[in-house]
């Protein structure tokens, strides 16, 4: 009997892959740096790598996620994905029709193509006239078909290097081994030391607190998860140096009275 090889639920992958839409070609999302340079949709502050995946965490669409279960570590296909598996179809009742002076109210210009966010949830300007705005609540991607090529990279099994990857999602500007992690199997506890340079990084907090809720969820044996933190002095003084200048003192003192007394002795026989 054949074996039939996969992934399961709560696998973590790391992929590369590049979207576009299938009626335009237009890219519209990529882990490559080179090819959102060519699409020119390169985004400075962007990171361009391979995206971690969790399996039925439903961070990706639908049917790229469902998809992934039937890949091999490795492997590289490309995908079409309907919209009822991607963000949607059309749906002709998020088009709202709302007056001119809502928006001045707000403060808001409202522009055909312009993204706003009304009463929180994200919206495109589709048109301005007669003191009217017609405005879509539609996904921008709603009704399109979507072409993924992607390629599972590999599978991710080492527990430390797990948590160095989820630490890393929530803090994308530091690289996941600058996490020194070790994880006490007799205690159950996870212990993290966090670089300096994601000390003072905006949310940090809240990274922390969400990475510890993600262990706990797929490392369930884990009883406490601890975040260290070191400070390293920048200019230390190495305790010989200090034990020199110690000794020194002493010796610049005795130096300092003979010196006194030779200057009282000239006097006197001036």
């Amino acid at each position: 009997m054949a074996v039939i090889m996969g992934f399961k639920e709560n696998d973590f992958l790391l992929l590369e892959y590049t979207a576009r839409v299938k009626e335009t070609g237009e890219i519209i999302e990529t882990t490559s740096r080179e090819v959102a340079e060519e699409a020119k949709i390169y985004s400075e502050g962007e990171t361009y790598e391979p995206l971690l995946v969790i399996l039925g965490e439903h961070r990706v669409i639908r049917g790229l996620e469902e998809a992934l279960y039937g890949f091999e570590e490795g492997e590289e296909r490309e995908l079409e994905i309907p919209p009822e598996k991607a963000y949607g179809r059309r749906d002709p009742g998020k088009v709202k029709i709302m007056p001119l002076r809502e928006f001045r109210k707000a403060g808001i210009d409202p522009r055909p193509g312009k993204i706003v966010e009304i009463n929180g949830v994200p919206a495109i300007i589709k048109s301005v006239s007669g003191g009217r705005v017609v405005v879509d609540f539609n996904h921008p991607l709603a009704g399109k078909t979507l072409i993924y090529k992607v390629k599972v990279v590999r599978r991710i099994e080492d527990p430390v290097e797990k948590i160095q990857y989820l630490l890393h999602r929530r803090i994308r500007s530091v690289e996941p081994g600058k996490f020194a992690v070790t994880i006490d199997g007799e205690h159950r506890t996870v212990s993290i030391q966090v670089p300096d340079e994601a000390l003072l990084l905006e949310d940090v907090q809240y990274a922390k607190k969400a990475v510890a809720l993600e262990i706990f969820k797929y490392m369930p044996e884990t009883r406490e998860v601890v975040f260290l933190e070191k400070h390293v002095n920048p200019s230390p003084k190495e305790p010989e140096e200090r034990e020199v200048k110690k000794a020194a003192k002493p010796r610049a003192r005795k130096k300092a009275a003979r010196k006194a007394k030779r200057s009282r002795k000239s006097g006197k026989s001036a």
